[in-house]
């Protein structure tokens, strides 16, 4: 080459280099690639076994959605017992069909944020993103008694794969193949999931791990135990689940294989909590005054009429009473200041009222406590102060001389109002004055009119009989004397 040559090339080279250290970059992305397949650990399987297959992606980049991701597995070979989404894909949720030999699924990230850029622009953020392997979905295949040769399982379809941070393909990777050869009765005493229905066990499952612990709540006395047997033919024997007393129980599951030798014993330790309430379990009304939830001691009795449920209020489940009819629930709660004691709660107004059985009154659908009455409140001079007796509590109100019995009272959302009570049934209803004022006016206008209407009468009756008898004079005069 000669040297004008390579001082081209030089110069071509030093200006390539100016370029890519000066000049800004352009980004081109290039696909990147998802491989779909189907995973399977286990061994030796027989007739009545359960086989777990794992759905796994090799990587997630920032995916907000998938699917559908379709595993097929031999249908005269299993059937499908049950499925669960990945542990790791907490945010997403998922969508699940099951046909015989199929069992398809999609994901959606619920938790992928929506928003906008400095440029006003709209952006999504995903919740989730890993370049390692993640898990989909698994599902568990339990084979038929039948079952013989080999089982496959595979994916047939990916669907699509939808990602924030880079454009994406999808394509399938390695299925399942894997001999059904053991015959005879299985040795396996293991288990492939165990749970306790409303409690969560720690550590986390595995069929290796046999010891575990869980809490529940006071009032709960009796747990249910969900058990899946590795082998179709396996027994079960559960113990102690029932009759829980405080603090530690022993919940055991015994499990003895098909062939009547190997046995397993998964041991449960229940806590059952000595409150009925969740730890620093509050409440605030609508003028933001905070209540705290507290037990209630076995001395104080609950009221007459109001039953023992258990509410969700304010994200806690806490143990409340209610009465038919009666919109606002009772609560044991304490301010802070005064002694613990029941409370009425309504969640649509969310006022509190401390419940005073000396001076509340439970109406249906609402509650009502006694008033004293404004000093520019009149009561009219008919009604005198008196006390009723119901047998439970003493009214002070008003009565007067037609049996009328009133109270003034006020509402849950602090209104106040006389209230008219029947002293035969008990009913309430809001009471209105009758206007005296107006009453008497109406009588002697009355009186009035009724006078003028007598007195036109009889002028009435006066003219007519006076044109009566000049008629008559007309048409029959009276003859002269002569």
């Amino acid at each position: 080459m000669t040297a004008r040559g390579l001082t081209a090339v030089f110069a071509s080279l030093l200006l390539i280099s100016f370029c890519m250290a000066y000049l800004p970059g352009i980004n081109v992305k290039a696909d990147s690639q998802i491989v779909i397949s189907a995973i399977a650990k286990q061994s030796n399987l027989g007739p009545g076994d359960l086989l777990t297959v794992s759905v796994v992606a090799n990587r997630m980049p920032d995916i907000v959605e998938f699917g559908p991701v379709v595993l097929n597995f031999d249908k005269d070979q299993a059937m499908c017992e049950s499925y669960e989404q990945g542990k790791d894909l907490t945010s997403f949720v998922f969508t699940e069909t099951q046909t015989d030999g199929s069992v398809t699924v999609s994901g959606t990230d619920q938790m992928a944020n929506i928003g906008t850029d400095v440029s006003g622009e709209e952006i999504t953020t995903a919740s989730f993103s890993s370049e390692s392997a993640v898990v989909l979905f698994t599902v568990y295949l339990r084979l038929v008694p039948e079952s013989t040769g080999e089982i496959n399982c595979w994916i047939s379809e990916t669907g699509s794969f939808r990602s924030l941070e880079e454009d994406v393909t999808v394509s399938v990777g390695s299925g399942v193949t894997l001999p059904v050869g053991r015959i005879g009765p299985s040795s396996d005493a293991t288990i492939a999931s165990l749970k306790i229905r409303g409690a969560s066990i720690t550590p986390e499952f595995n069929p290796n791990i046999t010891e575990y612990s869980c809490y529940v709540e006071r009032a709960v006395t009796e747990v249910q135990v969900s058990v899946t047997k590795s082998n179709l033919w396996a027994a079960v024997v559960i113990d102690g689940n029932q009759h829980l007393s405080m603090g530690d129980n022993s919940v055991e599951v015994k499990i003895t294989a098909q062939d009547g030798v190997n046995q397993m014993i998964y041991t449960i330790h229940v806590f059952r909590r000595e409150s009925n309430i969740p730890d620093n379990a509050s409440l605030a009304d609508i003028d933001g005054n905070t209540y705290t939830f507290l037990d209630i001691p076995d001395e104080v009795s609950v009221p007459e009429g109001f039953s023992q449920t258990t509410k969700y209020v304010n994200g806690y489940s806490v143990p409340a009473y209610t009465k038919e009819g009666v919109t606002s629930i009772l609560l044991y709660l304490f301010d802070g200041n005064q002694a613990p004691d029941f409370y009425f709660y309504n969640s649509n107004t969310k006022t509190i009222i401390r419940y005073d059985p000396e001076n509340t009154l439970v109406e249906y659908s609402r509650i009502l406590k006694m008033a004293e009455v404004p000093n520019d409140v009149v009561i009219p001079d008919e009604f005198k102060p008196m006390l009723f007796d119901t047998g439970t509590m003493i009214l002070s109100g008003y009565g007067n001389s037609e049996g009328d019995f009133i109270l003034y009272l006020a509402d849950e959302n602090g209104n106040k109002d006389f209230y008219y009570y029947n002293l035969t049934d008990g009913s309430i209803s809001v009471y209105r004055f009758a206007d005296k004022k107006a009453e008497l006016l109406y009588s002697y206008l009355f009186d009035v009119f009724l006078v003028i209407a007598i007195i036109e009468a009889v002028i009435i009756t006066i003219a007519v009989y006076i044109v009566r008898r000049m008629v008559t004079d007309r048409t029959n005069p009276r003859p002269k004397r002569v």
